[in-house]
């Protein structure tokens, strides 16, 4: 499936001074995809240039736009003597590989450089035109996507996991070449930075052969590692589980999403968990291990709340038994309290503390005595429920 990419560059701001004697930079761009250079005008005595270029047009294969990253290198311009680096850019060009996905990359992206950091932003605009292409022996996963989370997107559903996927990419590292010794460091660090996006450009593309080949579209908890092995090289591995995933239509997304803010009838029923709610199916297709087992018998929305019969009216005499405690708790507190206030006025004061006392005993034993008796039903009514 060959392809044209376009890029353009449009301005920048925040860029650092180069030229110490005015305290501003000349800059100006170099766009690189493979072996194909193109270089902006440059915009002399600004830290925020306007550049505005043309469209810069390369025509590469589906395959080159997996791997390669589209490069933008920041430059002062010198008369005398050798441009300065500012800063470069890599631009993954794969996200705009799918049919679904955005027509168009723009934006402010951070200008790094391996040696000072975050050097100022650069405004670009890449866009990619794909022409079909029916080769079956073509080297490229284009319309795989890849998703690092663990879970399906909320606008997707699965139709059918395939199983584990999982790949290899190995290559020497820059830093221990021979030309390693000769060259600067911010070189060397570039050089392991390019080496580190081409590799993972063509493991994800390997995976999505892989994806392919099952009868999969997409990648579900897809994850990288990098290793650095010293003189054995750069390792990189990784592993995702393909499987099919179908896009939800925006209506029933909607629909979920946004539920109808007036209430609903008594007479619905709620959906219990595996039952299809109106409006909204479930995932339709073939049977897939993800929804093997039925789960119509079990729904949470049902009470489970033991229903009294008159076998258990019978049995359960905690309400009773509680009632009549509190009833004769009440009744012994009335009986011996009567007295105390009798004696109040014409008995000694001795005499009504003593009465007082043994009804406060006696009411203290009665209350000990019926809380065991409350607490012995309850546990014979729980093992005859057991």
């Amino acid at each position: 499936m060959p392809g044209k990419l376009k890029a353009k560059i449009v301005a920048g701001r925040h860029l650092p001074v180069m030229d110490r004697a005015s305290d501003l930079t000349d800059a100006f761009v170099e766009v690189k995809f493979g072996n194909t250079t193109f270089k902006t005008d440059v915009y002399p005595k600004s830290l925020n240039p306007q550049w505005n270029s043309e469209w810069f047009k390369f025509e590469v294969d589906d395959e080159d736009l997996q791997d390669e990253p589209l490069q933008i290198t920041v430059l002062d311009h010198d008369t005398y003597s050798a441009n300065d680096a500012i800063g470069k850019v890599y631009i993954d060009i794969d996200p705009l590989l799918c049919s679904e996905a955005a027509t168009v990359i723009s934006g402010w992206l951070p200008i790094y450089d391996t040696i000072h950091g975050i050097r100022g932003e650069i405004n670009v605009l890449v866009k990619v035109d794909l022409f079909n292409d029916l080769n079956r022996f073509r080297q490229s996963s284009c319309g795989v996507k890849f998703f690092c989370t663990t879970s399906i997107p909320r606008c997707y559903r699965a139709i059918m996991v395939h199983g584990f996927v999982e790949e290899l990419v190995v290559n020497e590292d820059p830093e221990y070449q021979w030309i390693d010794r000769i060259r600067t460091p911010r070189a060397s660090n570039e050089a392991r930075q390019r080496l580190i996006f081409l590799m993972s450009g063509e493991l994800q593309r390997k995976i999505g052969l892989k994806v392919l080949e099952m009868g999969g579209n997409a990648v579900v908890g897809y994850l990288q590692c990098f290793d650095l092995e010293g003189e054995s090289g750069l390792v990189v591995r990784a592993i995702g589980t393909a499987c099919t995933l179908e896009k939800i239509s925006s209506t029933l997304l909607a629909t979920a999403t946004h539920p109808s803010n007036s209430s609903p009838s008594k007479d619905m029923k709620e959906p219990g968990f595996g039952e299809e709610a109106p409006g909204v199916p479930l995932s339709s297709g073939p049977p897939t291990p993800l929804r093997a087992q039925t789960f119509s018998s079990f729904s949470p929305s049902k009470s489970y709340s033991r229903q009294s019969s008159s076998s258990d009216t019978e049995l359960s005499l905690t309400p009773k038994t509680g009632s009549l405690s509190l009833w004769a708790l009440i009744l012994i507190n009335s009986s011996t309290l009567t007295p105390v206030s009798r004696l109040r006025g014409r008995g000694s004061r001795a005499q009504c503390l003593c009465l007082f006392w043994a009804s406060f005993v006696f009411n203290s034993f009665m209350f000990v005595v019926l809380s065991f008796h409350y607490y012995f039903i309850c546990v014979c009514e729980m093992f005859i429920y057991i």
